[in-house]
């Protein structure tokens, strides 16, 4: 009998599996909660609804220096993360959900959250910090190389947690606000190589790309050493058809994450099982973004079962 990990895993890898492997996730406004509490929120997700992986939201942000809220003076940035090789508490309370989880869900496979460098900062800073890196860009890779160390530094460590992959949120290849008015060349320069540098560390676990936005280009991301794709395939690239023969990546797709707040659970089923045809059921069914915490849970119900429909 196949396990939920083993299932995933299998797909990941383009494996042929009993039926795709499926999952949702929302965020719970964990921010202030303790380790515990957070791990108890994402267990009784997964279990009130039977999910094959856990995908671990990463709602601690980036601890400050004492007394700063937002950055006034470029000066301001060489006190964030001055020591990339020190433990960062955000990523420790992260790791001891980690720790929770999998000792509570040995049968899951376990998916966690890393967003981007860059992105890791404007949660913690607010969008400014796009403006300070525009207008300075050695700035921008001073900063942000000492954030993806320490990133990195914390996902070479996961698959000793027991985490079976990441999902790294990318933002600066769409067309919307998400990317914040970067230019091709910008992303390429202070974006891709620090991404590139977190999932390199996190080789050997599954590496999922979540392409951030509307309008986003998959080709910006030729580099990207991850084997999983996540998108909006509605308002961005590619097709769920195109995914696997034309870059070589598994789809993990299948649920609308804005419209799907209105869907009925019929509607739910007839897109997943479009999905699942796009995708010759070689994939991972999945929201295309994080769902509406206040979503239907009929609509995550019919999420869950819509793995086991017969394709027609």
């Amino acid at each position: 009998m196949t396990t939920k990990r083993e299932r995933f895993l299998k797909a990941a890898r383009g494996e042929r599996v009993d039926r795709p492997p499926v999952g949702a996730w929302i965020h719970y406004g964990s921010s202030f909660w303790t380790p515990a509490q957070v791990a108890e929120a994402h267990l009784r997700f997964y279990r009130q609804y039977d999910w094959d992986f856990i995908k671990v939201m990463d709602d601690f942000r980036l601890v400050l220096p004492d007394g700063l809220e937002e950055i006034t003076d470029p000066a301001q940035f060489e006190g964030i993360v001055p020591d990339p090789a020190v433990s960062l508490p955000n990523l420790e309370k992260q790791a001891e959900v980690l720790t929770i989880i999998r000792a509570e869900a040995p049968e899951a496979a376990i998916i966690d959250t890393i967003f981007s460098p860059t992105q890791t900062l404007v949660r913690a800073l607010g969008e400014t910090v796009i403006d300070y890196f525009k207008a300075d860009p050695a700035l921008a890779h001073r900063t942000t190389a000492r954030v993806a160390e320490a990133l990195a530094k914390y996902a070479a460590s996961l698959a000793g947690l027991g985490v079976d992959g990441i999902f790294l949120a990318i933002n600066g290849a769409s067309t919307d606000a998400t990317s914040f008015g970067l230019s091709h060349q910008q992303f390429h320069e202070w974006i891709e190589p620090y991404d590139i540098q977190v999932l390199e560390a996190a080789e050997g676990l599954v590496r999922i790309g979540h392409l951030h936005g509307e309008g986003a280009d998959p080709d910006l991301l030729g580099n990207y050493p991850f084997e999983v794709l996540n998108w909006s395939d509605k308002v961005s690239r590619p097709t769920i058809e195109e995914t696997r023969p034309t870059y070589g990546w598994v789809p993990m797709v299948g649920m609308d994450e804005i419209n799907s707040l209105y869907w009925t659970p019929s509607k739910a089923r007839e897109e997943l099982l479009a999905a699942r045809k796009a995708a010759g059921d070689a994939l991972i069914v999945a929201p295309n973004c994080t769902l509406h915490s206040d979503g239907s849970p009929l609509l995550l119900t019919a999420l869950r079962d819509s793995v086991d429909l017969p394709l027609e």
